[in-house]
């Protein structure tokens, strides 16, 4: 893995994302993948994760994740991306919404193609404000 095949899985994956281009942000998951999520309180698989997404869908109007203050590591065939992002949307019935969070990311080169094969985001409220009682 080199930071520069990292750093491009990462930005298509993104852009893919963010674009509404699902089957391209898909191809890059690998299926046996693993997901914690902020907002599900169980390990979510890329299957869960297609099912999310496909629920959620046609209940937004608009929705961004938003990476920043990005690190990219790399250890042999593996890559790791980790940072910040902000989950920002407009739901159909309700008014804005944004979250902000701590990320990293796990990809590995599998066939000569970067997948990603771990994905964790965790609030940064409840580290902040509920880390340890006062």
């Amino acid at each position: 893995m080199t930071l520069e095949a990292l750093e491009q899985a990462f930005a298509t994956w993104r852009d893919a994302l963010n674009g509404g281009d699902l089957e391209t942000c898909y191809g890059l998951m690998a299926e046996d993948m693993v997901i914690f999520d902020e907002d599900i309180p169980w390990r979510f698989s890329k299957a869960d994760f297609v099912d999310h997404i496909g629920f959620h869908v046609p209940l937004w109007e608009s929705f961004q994740w938003v990476p920043r203050e990005l690190r990219f590591q790399c250890f042999g065939a593996t890559g790791i991306v980790s940072g910040y992002a902000t989950f920002r949307g407009k739901p159909r019935d309700t008014g804005f919404r944004q979250r902000f969070m701590g990320f990293s990311q796990t990809w590995v080169v599998d066939d000569d193609a970067v997948l990603l094969v771990c994905w964790h985001q965790g609030p940064l409220h409840g580290q902040i404000d509920g880390a340890s009682p006062s």
